[in-house]
């Protein structure tokens, strides 16, 4: 899971379950509560043995995201709208600089304050969405990153205003804060919801992007056919540009949102969780 560089996907997302599970799991943890009952249960782990003392700890530190972020949004999204960089130690860059709020002295998010328990916090949000909350991906790439699609968007005529590149930009920030792994290109990027996923799914329909049948066995034969064949200097942009297309159509008929993610393998969280 952790290494240089990381296999970037874009998944079908759960985004009611991550809602009604995860958000609300996430704030009762910083509360003071403990770690969510699905893993309670668990076989004990490396990762499940650093996780109750993690509880303890943020018991003695109790901090109300809910009451008092202005740093986040209700689903824990980074409201930030420009990319974060991510050099090595890049938590500097992720930590809120609010002078004002009453939690600042006790939040491990805070610029002020020591960062005990957030690199934790961080394996335990990549674990419980990756197990809980993503369906099938796509491969799109090799640390990839939506804003790599600029130049494509640039060619293809794309407005610097158009939702498509609010929309990408997303899914490039709004996991800034709980979903980047430390000294690592892995984690959760960002997400959208069904409506914004259903929305994307039809501006980039219009879009002269390679076309198939909108299915993830079609997308991988149209990766496959790509690594046969000759290729110009957007054709990678643009293929897997059709495959965010692609997983936010799937995505949208059963009303569900995407989540543009790094090494979030289900069967690497099982194994390390001892399921």
């Amino acid at each position: 899971m952790l290494g240089v560089g990381s296999d970037a996907r874009i998944y079908v997302f759960d985004y009611e379950r991550y809602r009604a599970e995860v958000v609300p799991g996430v704030l009762s943890l910083l509360r003071g509560g403990d770690v969510p009952p699905w893993l309670a249960g668990l076989p004990g782990s490396e990762w499940t043995d650093i996780w109750a003392p993690m509880a303890g700890r943020m018991r003695s530190r109790p901090v109300d995201l809910a009451a008092y972020c202005l740093w986040l949004g209700e689903d824990l999204a980074y409201l930030g709208n420009q990319l974060v960089m991510r050099p090595e130690g890049a938590r500097q860059w992720l930590r809120c600089p609010s002078t004002t709020c009453p939690e600042r002295s006790r939040c491990s998010f805070h610029a002020g304050a020591e960062q005990e328990n957030v690199e934790e916090l961080s394996f335990l949000y990549a674990a419980w969405v990756t197990l809980r909350c993503l369906g099938e991906g796509q491969f799109v790439g090799r640390s990839a990153r939506p804003s790599a699609y600029d130049p494509l968007l640039e060619h293809l005529g794309v407005p610097g205003n158009d939702p498509i590149r609010l929309y990408l930009n997303a899914l490039d920030v709004r996991g800034g804060v709980l979903g980047y792994e430390f000294e690592n290109t892995g984690g959760t990027y960002g997400w959208l919801n069904p409506a914004e996923t259903a929305d994307l799914a039809a501006r980039l329909d219009k879009l002269d992007l390679p076309r198939y049948e909108r299915t993830f066995a079609a997308a991988s034969a149209a990766f496959g056919a790509f690594h046969s064949g000759p290729s110009s200097e957007l054709d990678w942009p643009a293929l897997t540009l059709s495959f965010v297309r692609t997983v936010a159509t799937i995505a949208a008929t059963t009303g569900q949102g995407v989540l543009w993610g790094g090494d979030l393998y289900p069967e690497s969280w099982r194994e390390l969780l001892n399921l």
